[in-house]
């Protein structure tokens, strides 16, 4: 949170002395100020015309890629559709107008909010005035490559969220044949998708020089599937923790046998999840595992080395970590579960895993670090934290907004590609701008409804 503040006024700062200094170019248009340059003009002229070769060659590619991430973002609206469907509930739980696919509100309808480390003002601000000069300037040097006239280009600012903008003569860009247009409205996603897998190769990198491995983390004590039906019994209730008896041994409820029976009673189900009478809940085992034995534990794998030749009854030292304070736990060893013959602790992880297309896609994302490892910083941990997070969010920012801006809908770049690639195929414009308004209008009466249900839900 400080490196944020600090950030976001250094950020305001030179944000305020670039408008105050520039002040004769600044035009106000509405709500926003516009700052025209002949720079970036002579900057896309330059790289067209450098490297008209390669941009050629990457035509289709970007063709291809833009009718990828128009399908990927249809399924996912209707996804959105079916969810709130079938999920109403949904509207009270997402705090967000459900207006785009973008943050806060994206990570939390596709279930991905679990791998998402936290969102600050400042990665906004820099994630999208990257994301913006990239998808711009790629709409740019495309326009010049197929000799569309370009009028200006510059940045826009609204208060301390900037953006860019390259102008384009609308009549002349219109003028040029159909797949032509469609690379020059595809480049500026395909960019944006670029940088991402850019920014994530960034991101590794860092991660690995700025961080190691330095402990294991376990988010639940071991449990195991019960017949309800072969409950012979409750025991005595010690420290919040209830025995429930199956059989000739011995299992845990987080709970007084009042409310077990209560749960019991109030469910259907065949079967109820039960702790094992393990040393670890015993003892309330919490934190971070940093040292077996005084072994430094690095990792799951060193918490299975050291333990694999111990037995039950065997006492061993647990160290663990929690606010940066050391706890030391005496425990001793049980019988485990599988194999009698092994001592046995009762911890378990669970690794994050989100269902649906994007949470595989982010799950790759993530699949770099392990998530049951506590990883210590190499030097400044707040800093190293707050630049690991920053590069997460640009790389995940131009996905989202790539993604999104392929949308059949009229204000988006989508629209047009989308009237464009039915206009190449059935070769019939009347045709092709039916289909193109019956698109835009069907997605956004699909928003418009969606915002309704939100609004609803909050009174």
């Amino acid at each position: 949170m400080i490196c944020d503040l600090i950030f976001l006024t250094i950020f305001c700062i030179a944000v305020f002395w670039f408008l105050y200094s520039r002040k004769k170019n600044l035009q106000r248009e509405g709500w926003m100020y516009m700052y025209r340059t002949k720079w970036g003009l002579e900057e896309i002229e330059k790289f067209s015309k450098k490297y008209s070769k390669f941009l050629h060659a990457m035509k289709y590619p970007i063709i291809f890629v833009g009718f990828v991430l128009m399908g990927i973002m249809i399924y996912l609206l209707c996804q959105t559709v079916y969810i709130y469907i079938s999920f109403p509930q949904i509207s009270q739980i997402i705090k967000a107008p459900p207006i785009m696919p973008l943050i806060p509100y994206f990570p939390q309808i596709f279930g991905v909010e679990s791998l998402m480390p936290p969102f600050y003002f400042t990665y906004f601000l820099v994630a999208l005035l990257i994301v913006a000069v990239v998808h711009e300037f790629s709409h740019g040097i495309y326009m010049r490559l197929f000799k569309t006239k370009i009028k200006s280009t510059g940045f826009a600012f609204l208060g301390p969220i900037l953006g860019a903008f390259v102008e384009q003569d609308d009549k002349d860009f219109q003028k040029k044949k159909n797949f032509e247009q469609m690379v020059v409205l595809g480049a500026g996603v395909f960019a944006n998708i670029l940088f991402a897998l850019i920014f994530f190769l960034l991101l590794v990198l860092f991660f690995h020089a700025s961080y190691y491995p330095s402990g294991y983390v376990f988010d639940e004590f071991a449990y195991s599937p019960v017949n309800i039906s072969e409950i012979s019994g409750v025991g005595s209730t010690i420290n919040g923790l209830t025995e429930i008896i199956v059989g000739n041994k011995t299992y845990l409820y987080t709970g007084n046998s009042s409310s077990f029976y209560v749960g019991l009673n109030n469910t259907d189900a065949k079967y109820v999840l039960l702790y094992e009478d393990a040393p670890a809940i015993r003892n309330n085992l919490s934190g971070v595992i940093v040292g077996i034995d005084n072994n430094k534990i690095k990792s799951r794998d060193d918490v299975s080395f050291y333990l694999q030749d111990k037995r039950p009854g065997d006492l061993v030292l647990i160290t663990t970590l929690i606010n940066g304070i050391e706890n030391n736990y005496n425990i001793t060893l049980t019988q485990n579960p599988v194999n009698s013959s092994r001592g046995f602790v009762g911890i378990v992880s669970t690794p994050k895993q989100s269902s649906g297309i994007i949470g595989r896609i982010v799950s790759k994302f993530t699949s770099f670090r392990d998530s049951s490892t506590y990883y210590e910083s190499r030097y400044a941990r707040d800093f190293a934290y707050y630049i690991y997070n920053l590069l997460w969010w640009i790389m995940m920012i131009n996905l989202f907004v790539g993604l999104f801006n392929m949308l059949p809908l009229g204000i988006l770049d989508g629209g047009r590609f989308f009237y464009l690639g039915i206009l190449s195929i059935v070769k019939n414009k009347g045709f092709a701008e039916k289909s193109f308004k019956w698109a835009t209008r069907l997605i956004a009466l699909i928003f418009l409804s969606m915002v309704i249900a939100w609004i609803i839900s909050i009174f």
